[in-house]
């Protein structure tokens, strides 16, 4: 029995210890995503972006961070490390925030994020199969949650900073951005330096890259569809996520173009929501690990419905600021539970290989949810004017998130009570 106690007590103390980059990473490379990720809508609006031209922003960046991911979270498992992928992918997307200075128009800004989310989309999926590596599945919601914090905090910081200091700046839209977008890149390049800590076996096994391309796509695929669970999870948060996505072209227009918000406005907006999810998000993960996955997506879902709402009617954007603060708190149950529960349901030998085809499956969704909102704004504008073309499309994202909410009813629960 000894031997077996032993065990039990030190296998704790190591997964603790093997946390604290993970950690390190979160913060410092949220410190570069919270100076400009908030402002990228804005940004592009400013260099003179339409209706359509923001259908394009929101879908190309959707499809092109997920389309890669399938393949890149299969060769994470398969070759048995992660390390290396989030190091690169993070590279190469922090690299990608400096040529964003130089652009003169949307269609170039669009062109760079969609390169930056298809060459970086190989960290995704290896950053969450790592997690799942490190946790055990009971703790999952607290250490999801608890990461999340870190990486709140630091987003609300460099956000904020982003804000004043834009506004500070001034003049053109490449001058107001260009701090910011240097100081992105500066931090995403340092997380790397975080991940050189956890060490990883190395895997002697020779891979065929093209073979691994082409028939290992269609094997994961394949054994994915085998899992009725995880087919019925895509498929209920595929339907929310496209209908979600229909109103994301039209919030940086209503933002700028209804509501006149500045880029500190916009700030403030960002950093009341992240302050209160940071206030929530041992609330959210502890709340995930007690009444299960199933509720805490139901209701961090349900909640989401009034996003639209509220875009469509809100007098003024510190209105927004105010209920922003209500969607923090359901943004911090929304990170601990839809984690927990995609872990839960992944065999853990391919927890890479079925994030990426759960995230595969979102992008697929929100490119085409994200495109037809951004057409069908640029119909109903050209029709019925401003105000009431963009509250048209944002009934229809509220009316289809309803239906998706109501089908996560149908989802089992996986958290397994000790």
């Amino acid at each position: 029995m000894k031997p077996a106690v032993k065990k039990e007590t030190n296998q704790p103390e190591q997964k603790e210890v093997s946390l604290k980059p993970l950690y390190a990473r979160s913060v410092v490379n949220s410190l570069g995503a919270g100076m400009v990720n908030p402002f990228m809508g804005a940004y592009a609006i400013k260099l003179g972006a339409s209706e359509s031209d923001m259908g394009w922003f929101q879908s190309a960046s959707n499809i092109s961070n997920n389309v890669m991911q399938v393949f890149w979270g299969r060769l994470s498992d398969r070759i048995k490390r992660r390390i290396p992928f989030i190091i690169l992918g993070t590279l190469i997307m922090s690299t990608l925030w400096i040529p964003m200075i130089f652009v003169t128009n949307a269609t170039q800004l669009i062109l760079l994020i969609a390169l930056q989310a298809l060459i970086g989309s190989m960290a995704t999926p290896a950053w969450t199969a790592l997690i799942g590596d490190l946790v055990p599945s009971t703790k999952l919601g607290r250490a999801n949650a608890s990461i999340n914090l870190w990486a709140s905090i630091g987003s609300v910081i460099a956000t904020i900073a982003s804000g004043i200091v834009m506004l500070s700046v001034g003049g053109s839209p490449q001058e107001m951005m260009f701090i910011p977008l240097l100081i992105a890149a500066a931090c995403g390049i340092t997380s790397c330096v975080a991940m050189l800590r956890i060490k990883e076996k190395k895997n002697g096994e020779k891979l065929n890259l093209r073979k691994q391309f082409t028939s290992d796509f269609l094997n994961t695929l394949r054994y994915a569809k085998k899992h009725s669970q995880f087919v019925r999870y895509c498929y209920v948060v595929g339907v929310f996520e496209f209908f979600m996505s229909i109103c994301w072209p039209l919030i940086a227009r209503t933002q700028v173009d209804v509501l006149n918000a500045t880029m500190l406005h916009i700030a403030l907006l960002s950093v009341v929501q992240s302050i209160v999810t940071i206030a929530f998000q041992s609330w959210a993960g502890k709340i995930t690990d007690t009444i299960g996955r199933k509720p805490a997506q139901l209701i961090f879902r349900l909640t989401l419905v009034t996003v639209p709402l509220t875009y469509a009617f809100a007098p003024n954007i510190e209105i927004l600021i105010v209920i922003g603060a209500f969607w923090g708190m359901t943004m911090a149950l929304g990170n601990a539970a839809v984690t927990a529960y995609l872990l839960d349901i992944a065999p853990e030998e391919h927890r890479g290989s079925f994030t990426a085809v759960f995230n595969l499956m979102i992008g697929v969704t929100t490119f085409f949810g994200s495109l037809i909102g951004g057409y069908l704004s640029a119909y109903t504008v050209g029709i019925f004017g401003l105000v009431a073309g963009l509250q048209i499309v944002y009934m229809v994202s509220m009316s289809g998130r309803i239906i998706g909410a109501l089908l996560h009813f149908r989802l089992k629960e996986t958290l397994k009570k000790s």
